[in-house]
């Protein structure tokens, strides 16, 4: 009778239902357009590859691309300068039958378990995935478009916002991300 009762027990508690774990969310890892203005130390300088990087006082150095017309003729390690720079961030959505690969993309699990790399690359970034739930005004899970697992990318921006509300579970996502680009450079 007794082992009876425990193989109920057993069967009962392998018949309970399994609660499911929230996908891991990422808050704001894309980063946005911007135009700034900055003053520091000259850390690198590269006039042949049109690289710069610039240590702001107290901040972290920030790495950039030189815009074609600049000049850093003149310019040395160590020096202080004045540096103008942008990013620019584009987003596009697709419907579910796009195409879900591209040429040297990133997957939403590689920008999200390195979200400071996209703002301080040299290079073009691009992010590609799959939405698999609009999870509320702020929040979307997406998949990479390779498999893998799902994230829950999440904003407190209300552009973002604008752009989830127009989101259907299975759209293409595909985000740009320029390098910083060094539009000006004065000592």
């Amino acid at each position: 009778m007794r082992k009876l009762a425990l193989a109920a027990v057993a069967i009962f508690m392998m018949a309970a239902p399994v609660v499911a774990q929230a996908p891991p969310t990422a808050q704001n890892i894309i980063p946005d357009n911007i135009s700034y203005a900055t003053w520091g130390k000259i850390q690198a300088i590269d006039p042949g590859a049109g690289t710069l990087t610039i240590m702001p006082d107290n901040q972290p150095a920030i790495p950039m691309t030189v815009a074609p017309g600049v000049n850093l003729t003149g310019l040395e390690i160590g020096e202080v300068a004045s540096v103008h720079y942008t990013r620019t961030v584009t987003f596009t959505t697709a419907a579910p039958t796009a195409p879900t690969a591209t040429a040297g993309s990133v997957g939403v699990g590689q920008a999200v378990q390195n979200p400071g790399e996209l703002t301080k690359t040299t290079a073009p970034i691009t992010i590609v995935g799959r939405v698999v739930k609009i999870v509320g005004p702020d929040s979307v899970d997406v998949v990479n478009n390779d498999g893998g697992g799902v994230y829950r990318l999440k904003t407190t921006q209300p552009a973002r916002m604008a752009a989830i509300a127009k989101l259907k579970d299975g759209d293409s996502v595909t985000v740009n991300v320029s390098p910083i680009i060094a539009t000006s450079v004065a000592k």
